[in-house]
């Protein structure tokens, strides 16, 4: 998104370089270039900015370590010696 931004604003730049540079840069081609001005710093501040502070990192999970363990008999008793229904 970066890339592209700022790509935009070199564009933006170059086309009103090269209107200045021809005389055809009037008041209204200027009120016309602060609207795209205003623009693309709005795209900036709700775009490109929270993509360049974010964090992007994912956070590294500690390792857990496994380890097998006798089954334990569940209850007081046995279940073998216990009555069923």
């Amino acid at each position: 998104m970066l890339k592209i931004y700022w790509t935009l604003w070199a564009a933006i730049g170059l086309m009103a370089l090269l209107l200045f540079t021809t005389g055809n840069f009037t008041l209204m081609t200027l009120v016309a270039f602060g609207f795209v001005s205003f623009g693309m710093i709005f795209m900036g501040m709700i775009a490109v900015l929270p993509s360049t502070v974010g964090h992007h990192a994912v956070p590294k999970q500690p390792k857990v370590k496994t380890e097998k363990v006798k089954a334990e008999k569940s209850g007081i008793f046995d279940s073998k010696h216990l009555a069923t229904r």
